[in-house]
């Protein structure tokens, strides 16, 4: 097991050189986006390759996954599709895919736990109008550090803490606004609740719901005022400069 763990690990280090996704951060493929040959998503010591003999595959400290598409194709490429669906591509022809569900926009995550999931479809993002402003009682939810340009389910950012992505961050400032700023422009969208609370924070429920809480958590100032089934909901703040909120959880490389 200790030796098989070690090629496993050196595995992820040799195809850490690979490619990453172009279109996005590292960790993440969008609908539309294409992983090519040899290329890759990658977290940590955590690498999903699109391998050159047309094989998917995940390569973690413990577990793993594979597509077992080894030799079926040439140049295969790897798309996540507008139903949610990851597709393995070689000439045209579909060699493999996870499952759909509904048309929308999705996102391919490698979370900090080493696994894949696919979220969605997208449920808010910074370019819609639909919030709520006012103020609600809410029960606290525990602090946990964000993974720079991802907030999951059950997370929150501070002030003093941001999300980042390229130009843009994400953050919480110390009047209370939640604001989207891109380098060398500034605010470029701004949940407009400034000395609305004291102590404020984001968080991102699991219902996918991201609220600006106040006043020691005691109540809501803002939210996306989107909410969905219970389940698990991933924020990206994506290099377009738009914060989106997919989910729920379609499907993970640990199921």
């Amino acid at each position: 097991m200790q030796a098989l763990a070690f090629l496993v690990i050196a595995s992820a280090v040799l195809y850490h050189l690979a490619a990453l996704s172009s279109a996005n951060e590292g960790n993440v493929l969008l609908t539309g986006d294409v992983l090519p040959t040899d290329g890759q998503l990658s977290y940590g010591r955590n690498a999903f390759v699109m391998q050159g003999d047309c094989n998917l595959v995940l390569y973690k400290f413990r577990g793993g996954f594979q597509s077992d598409t080894h030799g079926k194709g040439a140049n295969c490429t790897l798309s996540l599709s507008n139903h949610g669906a990851l597709i393995i591509t070689s000439a045209g022809a579909t060699v493999w895919s996870s499952p759909g569900s509904k048309k929308g926009k999705y996102a391919a995550v490698l979370r900090p736990d080493g696994e894949v999931a696919v979220y969605g479809p997208a449920l808010w993002t910074t370019s819609d109008s639909n919030v709520n402003t006012s103020s609600e009682e809410v029960a606290p939810l525990e602090a946990l550090a964000p993974v720079r340009n991802l907030l999951f389910s059950g997370q929150s950012i501070s002030v003093g803490v941001e999300l980042a992505s390229r130009d843009y961050t994400f953050r919480v400032e110390a009047d209370c606004n939640l604001v989207l700023n891109k380098a060398g422009t500034g605010t470029v969208w701004q949940s407009a609740t400034p000395g609305r609370g004291a102590h404020c924070f984001a968080r991102l429920d699991h219902r996918g719901q991201l609220a600006v809480v106040g006043d020691h958590y005691l109540k809501v100032v803002w939210s996306s005022n989107s909410t969905a089934g219970e389940g698990d909901y991933v924020l990206i703040l994506q290099i377009n400069g738009q914060a989106v909120v997919y989910g729920p959880v379609l499907w993970s490389t640990s199921t």
